[in-house]
């Protein structure tokens, strides 16, 4: 360390200027008069002497007479014990800071009984404008109209946009529709519904949902909370299973983002299948600790119930038991979903970022 850098680090562990710079005079020179280490610093002559008081106060130096003032630096390992209390202060607090940042954020949570079904559908509006990984829509071809400039803004934003349409005729081509700009993914179940929902779910947390979105005497609901998200997404399931592929975007273009590993595996489970490789990178808290963590590597594997015989997972497959393990080249991680318990990583965002 250059004698400027010492300087500096004694100034901000409490000496002044003036009283580091004659102090590292003094360490360089060993014993000095007074005037001499005003000659060699930047300490005025008048002020050397004040200045030499305070260090020998502090255990610094030691001064003694003869003929002339001089001055010798003392032993450090007393004098610096208050510079290295501290620095183990400053250790501590770095510590305490790393702890908290890695602990999960404290979040508000809202879950709101909509009384006009048309303030679900603008609230769904709303929340795919700030969408940023994954946004997932039950809906009819109304809807998709009505979402059109948000979902192709979205899906702009290399947003994985999941469509699943419903009512639609059968001699209905929806050949004015390009999906290409408007989703990832798209089905289309070919015959009403009992009611007429409405749903989006959001980065996974968010979700909105309502019955009869077109009435105004129909109530619906918007969750601002990823545990009780998911009840809307075992329902959204439901229906987005028995809808048939409409349109997928061949191959998915990575980076591909989603908020939720049950959303990844949909994705990904096809690919997988037929042997691609598939490298990602996956964020979210260690499963033991909380602590958070982020990984990269290649996805060797998924395991749910059904997969190895070529069996479609169920939706409660998919959300009680299902993981994937990531290769990082130097060890293997188990990555489960929301409330992992039993694998090493509880995933909050997995971001495939290309396929092969």
């Amino acid at each position: 360390m250059e004698s400027a850098e010492l300087v500096a680090t004694l100034e901000r562990y409490g000496l002044s200027p003036y009283q580091a710079t004659a102090y590292v005079t003094v360490l360089e020179r060993g014993t000095l008069a007074a005037q001499e280490v005003a000659d060699r610093s930047s300490v005025p002559r008048p002020r050397v002497y004040d200045i030499l008081r305070d260090l020998e106060e502090q255990g610094f130096v030691t001064t003694y007479e003869q003929d002339k003032l001089y001055v010798q630096a003392l032993d450090p390992e007393n004098a610096l014990k208050d510079v290295r209390a501290r620095a183990a202060e400053l250790e501590a607090a770095v510590e305490e800071i790393t702890d908290r940042w890695q602990q999960p954020a404290v979040k508000e949570h809202t879950i709101s009984l909509v009384q006009r079904g048309q303030t679900v559908f603008e609230k769904a509006r709303d929340e795919l404008d700030h969408a940023v990984d994954h946004a997932q829509l039950v809906c009819t071809t109304d809807h998709l109209e009505a979402l059109r400039p948000t979902l192709t803004a979205a899906h702009g934003r290399d947003v994985f946009v999941d469509v699943s349409l419903y009512d639609v005729e059968e001699d209905e081509s929806l050949s004015e529709y390009d999906f290409s700009e408007l989703c990832t993914h798209a089905r289309v179940l070919r015959r009403p519904l009992r009611s007429e929902p409405f749903g989006a779910l959001i980065d996974r947390e968010r979700a909105c949902y309502s019955w009869h979105p077109a009435t105004d005497n129909e109530y619906g609901i918007y969750v601002d909370d990823s545990a009780h998200e998911n009840m809307v997404w075992n329902y959204m399931m439901d229906l987005r299973d028995a809808a048939e592929e409409h349109y997928v975007a061949t191959p998915y273009e990575p980076p591909l983002r989603f908020g939720a590993l049950r959303d990844c595996l949909h994705a990904v489970e096809p690919l997988v299948r037929d042997g691609r490789t598939l490298t990602a990178d996956v964020e979210g808290t260690w499963a033991k600790d909380g602590r958070r963590c982020a990984v990269s590597g290649t996805i060797v594997d998924i395991d749910y119930s059904g997969f190895e015989s070529d069996e479609s997972a169920t939706p409660l497959q998919m959300f009680t038991d299902a993981r994937l393990t990531l290769d990082t080249g130097e060890e293997t991680h188990s990555v489960g979903g929301f409330d992992a318990l039993v694998e090493d990583i509880e995933a909050t965002r997995v971001v495939v970022t290309d396929i092969e």
